[in-house]
């Protein structure tokens, strides 16, 4: 396998993974017998976004140059696949009194999100829109970035508890030059505070091993946010159709069914229902999991980048969203080996999601690297694994949980009219 390096030492010094620059002679004569292997995007954009600090009407602008940079892989007789990351993939700043904003770059490393769209009613527009605006997650203990609130829609910045207005945001493209200078500005400029990962941002797994083992030791070790902020879309689905398919399947006739692997093909057929009555837009059109870097979800459909996927497939129709609070952040049931999370369906938590960095050992259990990790876990089935975790929607119990080990989202269906859709 052939890894083809572009601008190795710029992307190291960003804190990207490359490596195998120099391929042996083998490999080599692997690439000359097959197609060539294109390199990588690698190229840079400015990511700017303004926002108000509600309680003191302080700006806060993030300003900041992004590197885009990977690796491109290659086998005699097949098609290169090249892996692109951005560096960096959150920012942080402090405000006020002690808390953080941070900020979850807009990924704009593959050349279509800057083309024009090329089919339907929006062909020629472009795929950014005028109202683009990244994720932004409020941190309440700049001592403390393990855990804070995303917001993910309007409904979070209409919030009673919205600490933050937007007022723009935009991404154009620039070069290594302006990158290099900001990197110099900012670190000139960087003042250590709490638990800040540094003058560049942070990106995760893709930061060499010695920095992701520091900024986990952060926050009495608990970590940083993740910037997926785990939350479940709410979509309203006519009870007839939910009853109908419920009471045709092996379903229990609970208010609740969670869609365990073999009650999934519940969820899909309340699915098709749901397009037969909505001009052929399914429930799929509401799971967004797969494209966080991309923005928010805006009422008029704005807010992020234009999907390449068709939009009635993408994820990004606007729904209610709520925060799917990890156990870490959630009541404990008051027994022993008895764990609990769940959906928050307050009013007032509408458009939120939860960005928690799962370090804390609860939010590990079941887990490798978690002490209370047995291996008799393993062999069970999922569903008897399941029964020491309880899933709530609300205050209301609604059954055992078969995402408890990573603490994904989970397909949902109340008989009483919503079905609760993964989302990121």
């Amino acid at each position: 396998m052939l890894i083809t390096c572009r601008t190795a030492g710029l992307l190291a010094l960003a804190g990207l993974c490359l490596a195998a620059c120099s391929p042996s002679a083998d490999h080599a004569r692997s690439t000359r017998a097959s197609e060539p292997a294109p390199r990588p995007p690698s190229f840079f954009y400015r990511m700017k976004a303004d926002f108000i600090l509600k309680e003191t009407g302080e700006p806060v602008s993030f300003d900041y140059v992004v590197g885009c940079g990977g690796v491109t892989f290659s086998n005699p007789g097949t098609t290169p696949t090249a892996f692109i990351t951005h560096h960096p993939m959150i920012m942080f700043e402090p405000v006020g009194d002690g808390h953080v904003l941070g900020l979850v770059t807009i990924d704009m490393c593959e050349d279509w999100k800057w083309e024009p769209i090329k089919h339907g009613p929006q062909a020629g527009e472009s795929r950014i829109p005028d109202d683009l605006r990244p994720l932004a997650i409020w941190i309440e203990d700049v001592n403390d970035l393990s855990f804070g609130w995303g917001y993910k829609t309007d409904d979070a910045y209409d919030s009673p508890l919205a600490k933050i207005e937007f007022v723009e945001s935009s991404v154009t493209k620039t070069d290594e030059a302006a990158w290099r200078a900001w990197r110099e500005k900012a670190k000139a400029d960087y003042e250590q505070i709490g638990a800040l990962p540094g003058p560049w941002g942070y990106n995760y797994t893709h930061e060499p091993v010695e920095v992701q083992q520091e900024a986990r030791s952060r926050g009495a070790g608990f970590g940083l946010v993740d910037p997926t902020c785990r939350a479940q879309g709410r979509v309203p689905v006519d009870p007839a159709i939910l009853s109908d398919v419920l009471d045709e399947t092996d379903a229990p006739q609970d208010r609740f069914l969670i869609a365990y692997w073999k009650q999934y093909s519940a969820f899909e057929r309340v699915s098709n229902s749901y397009a037969e009555q909505h001009n052929g837009v399914s429930l799929k059109a509401f799971i967004n999991q797969d494209s966080y870097f991309l923005g928010t979800l805006a009422r008029t459909g704005g807010g992020h980048i234009i999907p390449w996927k068709e939009p009635d497939k993408s994820g990004f129709h606007y729904s209610d969203v709520f925060p799917l609070i990890p156990r870490s952040r959630f009541p404990q049931p008051d027994q022993p080996k008895m764990y609990a999370r769940g959906i928050d369906t307050s009013p007032s938590r509408k458009g939120f999601g939860a960005c928690s960095s799962i370090q804390r050992e609860i939010d590990i259990v079941g887990r490798p690297e978690s002490e209370t990790f047995e291996q008799s876990d393993v062999a069970a089935p999922p569903e008897e694994r399941a029964q020491n975790h309880k899933f709530y929607v609300g205050d209301e119990f609604a059954g055992y949980d078969p995402q408890w080990i990573l603490q994904k989202p989970n397909y949902v269906i109340d008989r009483r009219g919503y079905v609760y859709v993964p989302q990121k």
